[in-house]
């Protein structure tokens, strides 16, 4: 059964770390990894496979990070690109933990798209069997302008997908862990428009979140961490990277990652962790599996949201009720015929109680329970809420910073 991915990037040169670094890996959670640097001028061969055996071992998945599948020249010269791509697969993609090769991160130029376009479908075309990883920059406006060169990100999204036959559509967006609100609302803006994008497309949204402190953006806590998995869940997305778990040599104000400058585990390992493997726990592969239909946002509206609007947005769902007027991420999905509605508390400091309302004649409202089963709400509330009124049956739970609860509902 496939695993929710959620993964992380790793920048350590090949060599560094051994195979047992890989159990870090398992007990934080991740199912996927990046791969530790590798240039074959520089680099052991059998240190990398060393890795890729230990991920195999504990069902990791990876984005190989070899320098010959980077994008450079790819359009220019496509005949070299593919020669030294299909060596690296050669060396590595054949391999049963091997989940693709990392294209490069970030274009910004026309050069660099075109490069990175090439190379996308030479590894294709040499590898179908693997699933290529690019990443993006974050959106932000006027980018269409500057970057894209685009009338608009939806129409630069289809193109991109249609040239460079994209799978995946992958970007960085850090803002959230920025003092000011307004980068809260840049946050919800990529998610909006990166998810829309890859629905509108068929493809897979996937998103990078932020653990550790650089620049001015927070060193994310526990509660932190949890609401920005979360967040990025209910919106749609379908893949999570970490930036990042091993801080390396110490630069700028970077600081306190899972890892730290002396190869220690932090407390944001330990959050990290925990963050992760309540989530895998809980949920599983439901969010993979499940289509997602639409997100709104109660209470506050953020990037762009539309608000719930109660007996318009939902034709089972009449109302999510904030009964301490914090806001709410509700997203809703569907999976082999069956609708769900997650409903997350859209604040990083404070729990609530958030409730739902159906048509007393609802013919189902339960509960996703830790074990990933499901409970009917009416008969198992001993911590939560359950009422019922003439017209409707108002059933709910209280919600931590960033805490996510799934319902099912006919």
């Amino acid at each position: 059964m496939a695993k929710y991915p959620i993964g992380f990037w790793n920048y350590t040169p090949t060599g560094m770390l051994g195979p047992e670094a890989v159990k870090d890996w398992a007990d934080l959670g991740m199912t996927m990894a990046v791969s530790p640097e590798y240039n074959p001028a520089y680099h052991d061969k059998k240190a990398l496979l060393a890795i890729l055996d230990a991920c195999a071992d504990y069902g990791i998945k990876v984005i190989l990070s070899d320098s010959r599948a980077r994008w450079g020249g790819a359009a220019k010269d496509p005949e070299a690109y593919e020669k030294q791509f299909t060596e690296a697969y050669e060396d590595f993609g054949r391999h049963p933990a091997a989940m693709g090769f990392h294209v490069g991160d970030e274009p910004w130029s026309d050069e660099a798209f075109a490069d990175c376009i090439a190379a996308h479908r030479i590894q294709l075309k040499v590898a179908p069997e693997l699933t290529p990883h690019l990443n993006f920059l974050p959106y932000w406006e006027g980018q269409e302008k500057d970057i894209l060169k685009a009338e608009t990100f939806s129409g630069w999204a289809h193109s991109m997908v249609e040239k460079a036959d994209l799978k995946i559509l992958c970007y960085d967006c850090y803002t959230q862990m920025n003092p000011e609100e307004a980068g809260v609302h840049q946050y919800y803006t990529n998610l909006r428009k990166f998810s829309e994008a890859a629905d509108a497309t068929g493809i897979t949204p996937w998103t990078t979140l932020l653990s550790v402190g650089h620049f001015r953006y927070r060193c994310p806590n526990e509660d932190d961490l949890r609401w920005q998995l979360n967040t990025a869940v209910a919106s749609g997305m379908k893949g999570i990277l970490w930036f990042f778990v091993y801080e390396r040599a110490p630069m700028s104000n970077y600081r306190v990652p899972p890892i730290d400058e002396f190869g220690e585990r932090t407390e944001t390992f330990t959050w990290m962790s925990r963050v992760n493997r309540h989530f895998l726990h809980q949920f599983g592969d439901f969010f993979l599996n499940a289509e997602h239909k639409a997100t709104y946002h109660t209470v506050k509206q953020y990037g762009g949201y539309a608000p719930f609007v109660p007996g318009e947005s939902s034709d089972v769902i009449l109302d999510v009720e904030s009964v301490h007027g914090l806001p709410a991420v509700v997203g809703f999905f569907e999976k082999d015929g069956e609708k769900f509605v997650a409903v997350v508390n859209n604040n990083t400091k404070e729990s609530g109680q958030f409730r739902l309302h159906v048509p007393r004649n609802a013919k189902k409202l339960q509960r996703m329970n830790w074990s990933g089963g499901w409970d009917d709400i009416k008969t198992n509330h001993w911590d939560a809420f359950y009422t019922e009124t003439e017209t409707e049956c108002i059933g709910g739970d209280w919600l931590a910073p960033g805490q996510m609860k799934v319902y099912k509902y006919e």
